[in-house]
């Protein structure tokens, strides 16, 4: 079972398109998925249309939670919105390995190929927990000099955490996202990705895309709105890469 972990720390670099076309790229490859949101957004919630009785709160707090069948093969447990702050607090004053709760609470969770983590653009405490549980991490980033800012600080806090409670932490890749093939500044962005991050940077980018920001408002997935998209095919392309680099 592959753990993905899917963070920025800034908002607006398509971190949720992310995730969720991610999670269910793979459904539709035949991979069998859990979606776990910790953003306090609640925004996988909200474009699956769905309001769970328990949530990730529950979970880290208490050992349950209410797992969801949204699509084929795709199963999430959703952030529990504003609450989760209330837990950030509860979790802080917890003495001992409270950075471990959500490893030690999915322990028994196996039946799925891939589980992967949709982090709010910040660090805390539910983060590290994320963090800690998860294997590899995908840092999405936008064509603009901030993001670049931002990704480094993602790959030192990753960095930290590697070396104090989750030594198996790499970085998967680094995704380019909101790509605009004529714009100079997404070519000389993308130019300075590959030299900064390497074979870290995944060979695919995401294109610009409308498709991208009016199928949330469907309560559909980027696949299910347009199939034949830019977004759709080039998220396609991404999880496939994904693949190829886990196997």
């Amino acid at each position: 079972m592959k753990t993905i972990a899917v963070i920025s720390s800034k908002g607006g670099t398509g971190k949720t398109t992310t995730t969720i076309s991610l999670a269910h790229g793979l459904t539709l490859l035949g991979k069998r998925v859990l979606l776990i949101d910790s953003d306090p957004q609640d925004t996988v919630s909200i474009i699956f249309n769905v309001n769970p009785e328990k949530n990730l709160s529950d979970l880290l707090l208490r050992n349950e939670t209410s797992i969801l069948n949204v699509r084929d093969g795709l199963d999430i447990i959703t952030s529990g919105g504003a609450i989760l702050a209330e837990t950030e607090v509860k979790l802080n004053k917890k003495l001992f390995k409270k950075e471990y709760k959500l490893k030690k609470n999915l322990a028994d969770i196996r039946n799925y190929d891939y589980i992967i983590c949709d982090c709010a653009p910040t660090i805390n405490l539910i983060n590290t927990n994320i963090l800690t549980y998860c294997d590899n991490v995908i840092i999405p980033i936008s064509m603009d000099f901030l993001s670049q800012i931002g990704a480094s600080q993602v790959i030192s806090i990753i960095d930290k955490i590697r070396d104090s409670y989750n030594n198996s932490l790499k970085i998967l890749g680094v995704l380019p996202v909101l790509y605009r093939e004529k714009s100079l500044l997404s070519t000389e962005t993308h130019k300075i990705l590959k030299e900064f991050f390497k074979d870290k940077l995944f060979n695919t980018y995401i294109r610009e895309d409308q498709s991208l920001k009016i199928a949330p408002s469907y309560s559909q997935t980027i696949y299910e709105y347009d199939s034949e998209s830019d977004g759709a095919k080039d998220y396609m392309k991404f999880v496939k890469e994904v693949q190829a680099r886990l196997k």
